[in-house]
Parts: structure tokens; C-alpha cells; sequence
């Protein structure tokens, strides 16, 4: 049992004292139960995880699992230190709203786990969903647990049925996809030149 193991530690000396964790693990093949608030050291060598809040399992699963797909508001908290989950900040004073208005995009939140992470889901799309209007807005590729993981927000604009074909194509993918809704973008403060 490692309770707070790299608590207060500089990060070599954290990372050294999480490969012994995962040495131990899988050279004595040992099941090391590990206590900490440092969803880093989760992602990095846990394979399941459980989530406390006032002394009752909040929520458990594979680190994938939850981190992918966290479900109770503690949960959100925690992995949120290091997977954010926030909007662009060009959007996120924007109202979300249901309803599609002039000038908003359809904003998508695309999860990719394993080796979906590697494939091109949005050039396949663009070229399966001609007139598809698509703009990149967040990316991230990471690891949990040794295992690619990858998040995305696009967003969609165009015709109402094509963009109704690109969340149909998007559905039928290896991905987890959660559409957040239309919203405006927050004029720029800057600036800017037009092309």
C-alpha cells in the first residue's frame, strides 16, 4: 500500500518512485494499492481507480474508464486537473444553446481511445460529407494507463443535413462523441487582418 507515495516531491524524484511502483507491480507481480489526490500518478500507472467522497466510493472502474467518461461531479473535479475539459476560450462566455442560430457552430467533443487515436476520423469525414464545414478548436493526445488517448472539440457549420451526415459518420466510428450544443463566437478583441 502506498499512501501519498510522491507527495511533495520535485518530478524526477516522483518519476523515479513511479517506476519502482510499476516495477514492483509487474516484476513480483504484486497488486500495489495506491492513496493520492494526484490524478497524474492515476493516469500514469493505475489501472483501476476508485473515487471517494466522504468516505463512500463515489464512483470505480478502469482508469480508462473514468477518465474517458467520468460520471459523478467529484470525479469531473479531479480529472479535470489534468484532462481539461473547458470549452475554447473563445466560447466559453457563450451561451449553449439547443437551437442553431446564424453565424453559431455546432460544437462536438470527440474522445478517442486506443488505437482509434491514431486514425484521421475528420480528413474521413471531410471527404465522406462534402460541404461539411469543419473548424479544429481543441486537441490533445495523451496516454492513461499506456494506452493513447486522445480528445477533440470541433466545430460544424453548414447545411442543416450535412451537418447532420458528418454526426451520423462521426457516430459510427471507433470514438465516444458528445455533441455540446450551438453556440456564437465571442467577437475577437484584437486586431485581426481578413483574407
Amino acid at each position: 500500500m502506498c499512501d501519498e507515495a510522491t507527495s511533495a516531491l520535485d518530478p524526477q524524484t516522483t518519476k523515479s518512485i513511479l517506476n519502482l511502483i510499476r516495477d514492483i507491480n509487474r516484476k513480483l507481480e504484486l497488486t500495489v494499492v495506491v492513496i493520492t489526490h494526484e490524478m497524474q500518478v492515476v493516469k500514469d500507472i493505475c489501472s483501476r481507480v476508485a473515487v471517494i467522497e466522504n468516505g463512500i466510493i463515489a464512483e470505480e472502474g478502469s482508469v480508462v474508464e473514468i477518465f474517458s467518461n467520468p460520471q459523478k461531479e467529484i470525479t469531473k473535479e479531479f480529472i479535470s486537473v489534468v484532462l481539461s475539459n473547458d470549452l475554447p476560450v473563445a466560447f466559453r462566455e457563450s451561451e449553449i444553446k439547443s437551437e442553431k442560430s446564424p453565424g453559431s457552430l455546432l460544437l462536438v467533443r470527440l474522445i478517442f481511445i486506443g488505437d482509434s487515436a491514431d486514425y484521421p476520423v475528420l480528413e474521413w469525414m471531410i471527404r465522406a460529407v462534402e460541404g461539411v464545414n469543419v473548424t479544429m478548436l481543441f486537441g490533445n493526445l495523451d496516454q492513461i494507463s499506456g494506452i493513447p488517448f486522445g480528445r477533440m472539440i470541433i466545430g460544424l457549420s453548414g447545411d442543416d443535413s450535412k451537418v447532420e451526415l458528418a454526426l451520423t459518420f462521426l457516430r459510427a466510428q471507433d470514438l465516444k462523441m458528445e455533441v455540446i450544443g450551438y453556440v456564437q463566437r465571442r467577437p475577437s478583441t484584437s486586431n485581426q487582418s481578413t483574407r
